[in-house]
């Protein structure tokens, strides 16, 4: 009977060396993050920093050779250079830029913001760079006979989430059925098939954007109202602005912003070959692989860490009573509170709440998450295993402890293993999520190049095949582990 109480050791022995080795390889490569989250917000203090989306073409796109370039992003790189700073380009969500301006998380917005009282109230805005106006855009063919924005009542519409046609659709249409969508190409996707009928957005955005997509696509009707596009700054940022003013007027004053406009715009006129802008095959799978890179890196992060959370979590969710009753009240608390709220929210709250980079954003609040859930599968694993085994190795002279090291764990461990394996492919999926906070992993990379390709279901579905390929065998192993503990019976251990 000793025989095979002492069975167990040796595996128990090597679940203990790993998880020292986990918690080592942890503890460095939190130094290591925690390094790269100072230096990036440490860097070079003379830099000027502009948020752009980097999928509104032709302010903000990638090229053909996959670098990011646009009329904004000119004007960004020249307005840097008149101040006497190094250009830094951060590209972002459209929704959620003007919050990232309000946290700090970089100097000014170049994005074609138009001037709103709204906005106006927040920041402070620079002279007008340029001048546009909202147009209405229908089928070619037109099915539903609409030649202005008055005979809209009851007809879909879209905008771009977050943009200023939104809101004056809402207010001065309220009969029109307002679609938002995250990009234009998703609304060129739902015109195409004649799910909508229109839409709403900058006349020169439109009309370039149409030509680049060789879509059927006309303007009906007049301008709906005209619109000042300026650079917002904070508040307190007066003397960042007065530079920034300055420089515009120098711009417009020799010619440099009109030469930038005649770059760009020359494509609305056919002046230029809009093919040459296209990127190529080569460019498109390498930033797909190199953002899914970024999307395994801060998974396997995560897990780690979030997995050696988990241990001490799940314990006191199981065992938590007497002196340590505190303790298991608290990580109770934290992990029901993790499980109850969404993972975007938490994610936008510790990147823009706590100031931390967005990489250590997505790898704190993932791994969060990550030791929340496998908390639970440990402390189910816990239970599973029948209190009469550690009351057997006790009466056997096994302390208290060498029970639940050599007893307990071993099995608990072996029944939690193909659940936990469940929970990775769930973090690996919810890594997703990240491309809100700034981050190049796949999903934002493949935005980017639907940005300029309008295939929206095409570059989806192909990075929904990147995390098919990752999750799919990880799903197939956690089966195959779980049928072999159930034949050799473990499970009743």
């Amino acid at each position: 009977m000793k025989s095979e109480i002492r069975a167990p050791r040796p595996k128990g022995n090597g679940i203990l060396k790993q998880t020292r080795t986990a918690i080592r390889v942890t503890l460095i490569l939190t130094a290591v993050l925690s390094g790269i989250g100072g230096t990036l917000q440490a860097e070079n203090k003379k830099s000027f920093s502009a948020a752009l989306t980097g999928k509104f073409p032709p302010f903000s796109y990638y090229d053909k050779n996959g670098e990011l370039t646009g009329f904004d992003v000119d004007v960004a790189r020249e307005i840097a250079r008149r101040m006497g700073r190094d250009s830094k380009i951060i590209t972002t969500d459209w929704d959620g830029i003007l919050a990232g301006l309000l946290s700090r998380k970089y100097d000014s917005v170049i994005g074609s913001m138009a001037v709103t009282p709204k906005r106006a109230a927040q920041v402070n805005f620079s002279k007008p760079y340029y001048h546009s106006g909202a147009q209405l855009f229908v089928h070619r063919e037109n099915p539903d006979k609409v030649y202005g924005i008055d005979e809209c009542g009851d007809k879909r519409i879209a905008v771009v989430l977050g943009e200023t046609y939104q809101h004056y659709l809402e207010t001065n249409y309220p009969n029109i059925k307002t679609v938002t969508l995250k990009s234009t190409p998703e609304i060129f996707e739902l015109l195409d098939k004649r799910r909508i009928t229109g839409f709403v957005t900058d006349k020169l955005v439109g009309e370039w954007q149409i030509k680049s997509a060789e879509r059927s696509f006309v303007p009906v009707g007049e301008m709906l109202y005209r619109e000042d596009i300026a650079i917002p700054v904070r508040k307190e940022e007066t003397r960042l602005l007065s530079r920034i003013n300055t420089a515009l007027d120098g711009m417009r004053k020799d010619g440099t912003l009109r030469k930038i406009s005649g770059k760009y715009f020359g494509l609305i006129s056919g002046k230029k070959d809009l093919s040459h802008g296209r990127m190529t095959g080569g460019v498109i799978a390498k930033k797909l692989l190199k953002g899914f890179a970024i999307t395994l890196q801060i998974a396997s992060s995560s897990i780690l860490i979030g997995f050696i959370l988990s241990i001490p979590c799940g314990l006191l969710l199981r065992y938590g009573s007497g002196v340590w009753f505190f303790p298991h009240l608290l990580v109770r608390t934290i992990v029901d509170f993790l499980r109850a709220t969404p993972v975007l929210i938490q994610l936008l709250f510790v990147w823009m709440g706590l100031g931390l980079s967005p990489i250590m954003a997505a790898v704190v609040t993932l791994s969060a998450n990550a030791a929340a859930y496998m908390s639970e599968v440990i402390r189910s694993g816990l239970m599973s295993v029948n209190p009469g085994q550690a009351r057997a190795a006790q009466a056997l002279g096994l302390s208290a402890w060498k029970s639940f090291r050599y007893v307990v764990w071993p099995q608990a461990f072996r029944i939690a293993i193909p659940t936990l394996m469940n929970s990775v492919v769930s973090l690996v999926k919810d890594t997703a999520l990240v491309a809100i906070i700034s981050i190049p992993e796949v999903i934002r990379e493949a935005q980017s190049i639907i940005s300029v390709t309008f295939e929206p279901a095409k570059y989806y579905f192909i990075a929904a095949l990147l995390f098919f390929v990752v999750t799919f065998p990880l799903m197939k192993l956690s089966a195959r582990y779980e049928a072999k503990i159930k034949q050799k019976g473990y499970t009743h251990d």
